[in-house]
């Protein structure tokens, strides 16, 4: 017998069921009945319509991507190649856009939410292990801000090989993820369960930190005696 067609509103329901349970055990611990149990649907519905339960897991990432209304980064100006005019100006400025759009976007998550505060879950244990079946939807997602980070790079340090430039931005990328992830127990240690009150005062810091990490010497001018 043919399941029956699956509407929008059961649709939502398990998706969103998919995102908590996966958040909360992972791909391997959660079965398809107890999402469609969540959800108040029939679990015949995820084997027809999904094709099982790695298509539902699909469906579940493109959905948290799909939760963001515009990606930032891509939106920002292209940068020239090195040795092009004005490129090192460009590529300055670009960073520092690149890294205020990126912390804005990894704030603007609402985590008192808890289908948001489960889709970060999600996404985190996503990232330290990919799927070998989500590994393509993954790296179309992640390639706007790969490739924007490492065009500033190259610009701003074309003395570094391949191997060197991917460290600097993976340390770069790093200092920001972690800091989102982290801002529960930050909170904890500067006793402050709203900070960070002034946002632009981070993301400063972030600019700072890692221009000076990357040794641009025209981000800091000297005064002149």
């Amino acid at each position: 017998m043919t399941p029956p067609a699956l509407n929008q509103d059961t649709r939502t329901r398990l998706i969103e069921s998919a995102i908590q349970h996966f958040a909360a055990k992972g791909f391997d611990g959660t079965g398809i009945r107890e999402i469609a149990k969540s959800a108040n649907a029939n679990s015949a519905l995820v084997t027809y319509h999904f094709c099982g339960k790695e298509g539902l897991y699909l469906e579940v990432l493109k959905a948290i991507f799909a939760r963001k209304e515009v990606c930032a980064v891509a939106e920002l100006e292209g940068i020239p190649p090195a040795g092009a005019p004005g490129a090192r100006k460009a590529a300055l400025e670009g960073l520092q856009n690149y890294i205020k759009a990126f912390v804005t976007e990894l704030m603007s998550c609402d985590r008192s939410d808890p289908l948001n505060e489960a889709a970060m879950v999600l996404m985190a244990r996503e990232m330290q292990s990919p799927r070998a079946a989500s590994a393509d939807l993954l790296m179309e997602h992640l390639q706007p801000y790969v490739t924007y980070l490492m065009n500033c790079l190259q610009v701003l340090r074309p003395d570094l090989d391949e191997d060197d430039l991917f460290s600097m931005g993976v340390s770069i990328q790093g200092l920001m993820i972690h800091y989102r992830n982290s801002l529960g127990i930050i909170r904890l240690i500067r006793k402050n369960p709203d900070y960070p009150e002034d946002l632009t005062k981070v993301i400063q810091h972030f600019i700072d930190f890692s221009l000076r990490g990357l040794g641009v010497p025209e981000a800091f001018p000297q005064p002149r005696n």
